[in-house]
């Protein structure tokens, strides 16, 4: 998540003091070895851990604590990173040929150190139907200041031998992460915040963890990830994962869990999704489909920094099955819960143990698909009794750390999922409603009726235009309770803002629709997630109100102090006392004075406000000299508007990024971002930030991969932009282009290729003779990335060179073409036939396809190599006569860019692919 990327440098001094006192904890602890359980079946498991020195990895290990009488025997790795001092032996084991449902115990053994004996129990069978599936939820505990998340590991221990009366690996069988189990993707951190936060249970409990965008940075990103776990050797019913590591899937007793990846948004994940759920439809030994990604699919807090490709891609297909029952995220410090809107489907978020995230930190809304969120510090506790298929959640609090308060592992709420239960009964429309109404009027519910034992939990109105139902009006999910904000100090309570809220009501206020035909139907649901049927629909005509949809809009959403905003509006009631008003955010019209405001002339037309103290305002419509909004709040800005410049257009992969900033507001929580160029701020986290203060200064950002970054100033922990942005570019020679030839007739056409560009709106391609300074033309790539593109110009007899220059700037980003315009024929000999040669898709994910159409060659071999010079991939094709096409697979390779060199009799050619 964006707001815990990195260290906030007004606290450095107090953090190395915090760090310094838990470190030497971990190191005195850490001369012990610490297994690490994860990757487990009903009949095999991976144990691994890390040692500073020492070759040897051995298991040994038997179903009598007292007689461990089996050996196994694994490997060892040396991990390398620049950034670690020391050794890193990373030793990984794998049982085999184990009995399911049994306990094992063992002990781990690398030369003269020797682990403690601990046990573990296999998984059950799959499709077993004897007793209880139970798993742990914990996530996103990359914080490295504290250890919330060894407090939420033992917290969870002592409510199991609570609870069942036994230890947690006698009654859990699984631990579930999901993300940002570190804050940067190196080997100190997975060391020292992943594997020794995860000490009390990592033993005893396998731990499944899902990609955070967290473990995307640092000095290895994911290349730390990777060596660490055993993913690729896990799969449910062989449905091979095309991401490798990045996202997979595995089969425990009756459940499948799909751990996907909210950091690698791509068709072939989708697809993936797809062939699991079109298994797990038909798999009798399967009951239950649980979803795991790291960025969630809904959020009341921070909105909008969540995953919309989960949410719009991957869900539509997950509750194609009845058997999705629920999907986990992170991301977010807090617990929320919610449900899908037409799915008997959970989602939450699991997030504590890590950054500070609560109320009025950021941008908050309260979402009908979202029943609670609770900014505590939380553990989630699955149990499914397999017999009866249902499946109950609790979810534990210790506490609120930024608040300063601890909490006695209470339970904060519990949920449940029941297949075969019946659901609702149709409701009805209880109220007489004539032909004709005039506003305000309340639609009244029947009472909710069930035949099991199910409470009701939510109701459904809907208002449209249509017969049919698909243009709404209105369309508004209500939940008996609703959790959202806090009662502050002393307290810290969550609030129900539906206390006192009558759910089987609904009240169409003074103009709240406008005038004209509508038709109207409700629901039930229950708390098992069932909806009823829809009641019988009823149709009515609104008059005496607005003739259409009231709206305002302003000409900006930035203003300078004092600077008159103009406000325009449309469909008013056209009541003589109606105004429109501006306040600061947070404020409530009727209990604050407006900062300022003036009456409106007619239902349509425009006014002018001020404001003068800097700030985030919004202005509503007003009715009848009351504060009844009828429109929707518009919010708008009161601020200078800053300046970001980087210290350099370039920089190199091992460099800290500078920025520097002017004009600043200066509003509280304003902070600078770095994004990859075509990310969109609070759709996809940041790549590295920092809070700002005062109206100038500078900050000081990590290092970076290749690649096209923009930074900009963002306003009060939130995602608005009022200024430029400064794009830049880390590493060398990031996008290639080439012409057909090298020579050509004045005023015949050249064509360009051009890969990997940055794909701004305003890059260009500019042609200089040679020796020259300035351009003598230039030609828009029409914010491509890759693309063909014809120059037609008319150019005198010389030699020239063309480059690609980013974003309308001088800076040159690509290689330099060489080429000479003259006046004779040009040979065909002299043609290097470069537009023959297509090397595609590019970016992509490994299949790389090769045509080629030059006519008398064929491809004789095709070498692939790393920009570093590293060969990768070579295929020698002498025996294959005539070869015009190929295609090769580079999947396992790590994103980047590659080089792929086409030879045939004559002339060999290459072409630059990049992969993701």
């Amino acid at each position: 998540m964006r707001l815990i990327s990195a260290a906030k440098t007004l606290k450095n001094t107090i953090k190395v003091v915090v760090i310094l006192g838990w470190i030497t904890g971990i190191q005195a602890f850490s001369q012990d070895i610490i297994p690490y359980l994860q990757t487990p079946t009903e009949s095999s498991i991976w144990i691994t851990w890390k040692t500073s020195s020492g070759t040897q990895s051995l298991v040994q290990y038997g179903t009598d604590s007292t007689l461990l009488d089996l050996n196994e025997t694994g490997s060892m790795e040396i991990l390398e990173d620049p950034e670690y001092s020391g050794d890193y032996y990373y030793h990984s084991v794998h049982l085999k040929n184990l009995q399911a449902s049994t306990n094992y115990y063992y002990k781990v053994t690398t030369n003269s150190i020797e682990s403690d004996t601990f046990h573990f129990k296999t998984q059950p069978v799959p499709g077993s139907l004897d007793g209880h599936y139970r798993f742990l939820i914990l996530g996103d505990h990359q914080n490295p200041e504290h250890d919330g998340y060894q407090r939420l590991m033992l917290a969870a221990q002592e409510r199991v031998y609570e609870k069942y009366g036994g230890s947690v690996q006698e009654n859990l069988n699984l631990i579930i992460n999901d993300g940002d189990q570190v804050d940067q993707g190196n080997l100190w951190q997975y060391e020292n915040i992943h594997f020794a936060k995860s000490a009390p249970l990592s033993p005893s409990l396998p731990i499944m963890t899902a990609v955070g965008n967290h473990e995307t940075y640092g000095s290895l990103g994911l290349e730390a990830y990777y060596p660490h776990f055993f993913y690729d050797s896990i799969s449910y019913k062989g449905i091979v994962s095309p991401g490798g590591e990045n996202y997979y899937s595995f089969q425990v007793g009756r459940a499948v869990f799909v751990m996907c990846s909210s950091e690698h948004p791509n068709q072939q994940q989708v697809d993936w999704v797809q062939q699991i759920v079109d298994s797990v439809k038909v798999d009798t030994q399967v009951d239950w489909l649980f979803s795991v990604g790291h960025r969630p699919i809904q959020a009341e807090q921070f909105v909008g920094d969540m995953s919309y490709y989960l949410r719009n891609q991957v869900i539509p297909i997950l509750v194609q099955t009845t058997k999705s029952v629920l999907f986990i995220g992170g991301h977010h410090h807090l617990y929320a819960r919610g449900q899908l809107r037409n799915s008997p489907m959970y989602h939450i978020i699991s997030g504590g143990a890590s950054w500070d995230q609560f109320w009025g930190q950021s941008t908050e809304r309260d979402f009908d698909d979202v029943q609670k969120t609770i900014d505590y510090w939380t553990y989630q506790i699955v149990d499914i009794d397999l017999a009866t298929r249902r499946m109950e959640l609790e979810c534990y609090a210790i506490g609120s750390p930024h608040l300063g308060f601890t909490l006695d592992n209470i339970l904060i709420d519990s949920f449940h999922r029941e297949f075969d239960k019946t659901a609702p009964l149709k409701p009805q429309i209880t109220t007489s409603i004539p032909d004709t109404i005039q506003l305000p009027f309340t639609i009244t519910s029947s009472d909710y009726q069930t035949g099991s034992d199910e409470e009701i939990n939510s109701t459904q109105f809907q208002f449209s235009y249509d017969e049919e139902f698909t243009d709404f009006a209105v369309d508004l999910i209500r939940d008996f309770e609703n959790l959202y904000g806090t009662t502050g100090d002393p307290d810290y309570l969550p609030v129900d803002i539906h206390e006192n809220l009558n759910i089987l009501e609904y009240l169409i206020e003074p103009f709240g629709l406008p005038n004209g035909r509508y038709y109207l139907r409700v629901r039930h649901r229950d708390q098992n997630t069932l909806w009823s049927e829809w009641s019988d629909s009823k149709s009515f005509v609104i008059e005496g109100s607005t003739d259409g949809v009231p709206e305002i809009w302003t000409d900006s959403e930035y203003y300078n102090p004092d600077e008159s905003i103009l406000v325009s509006f449309n469909n008013g009631p056209n009541n003589p006392l109606d105004w429109i008003g501006i306040y600061k955010q947070g404020e409530t019209p009727g209990v604050e004075s407006s900062t300022d405001w003036e009456y409106v002339n007619g239902s349509s037309g425009s006014i002018t406000l001020q404001a003068s103290d800097p700030g985030e305002y919004f202005i509503s419509l007003f009715a009848n000299d009351g504060y009844n909004e009828i429109t929707d709040r518009v919010k708008v800005y009161v601020i200078s508007i800053p300046e970001v410049h980087t210290s350099k257009p370039g920089y190199d992969s091992n460099e800290q990024i500078v920025l520097t900033y002017s004009n600043a507001p200066s509003l509280m929580n304003d902070w600078i971002g770095i994004y990859k160029v075509h990310d969109i701020p609070g759709t996809v986290g940041s790549t590295d930030w920092d809070y700002v203060s005062g109206q100038s200064g500078s900050v000081t950002l990590n290092s970076l991969a290749g690649g096209y970054y923009f930074a900009n100033y963002f306003l009060l922990n939130a995602y608005a932009e009022p200024g430029e942005r400064a794009y830049f570019t880390v590493g060398n020679d990031l996008a290639v282009i080439s012409t057909n030839k090298s020579a050509y007739v004045s005023g015949e056409n050249i064509t360009i290729y051009l890969q990997n560009g940055p794909g701004l709106s305003e890059d260009r391609i500019k042609i200089f003779k040679v020796d020259e300074e300035n351009p003598v033309d230039s030609l828009d790539v029409n914010s491509l990335q890759s693309g063909r593109f014809t120059y037609s110009g008319t150019l005198d007899t010389a030699s020239y060179y063309l480059s690609l220059f980013m974003n309308g700037s001088g800076y040159e980003i690509s290689n330099r073409v060489d080429f000479r315009v003259q006046t004779e024929v040009v040979s065909s000999e002299s043609i290097l036939a470069e537009e023959s040669l297509r090397v595609y898709p590019s970016p992509g994910h490994g299949r790389v396809h090769i045509d080629f159409n030059n006519t008398g060659q064929a491809i004789l071999a095709i070498h692939v190599t790393s920009l570093t010079g590293k060969l990768v991939l070579s295929q020698d094709l002498k025996d294959a006569s005539g070869m015009k096409s190929n295609s090769i697979d580079l999947t396992g390779n790590k994103p980047g860019i590659y080089m792929i060199s086409v030879v045939t009799a004559d002339f060999s050619m290459t072409r630059k692919v990049v992969l993701q």
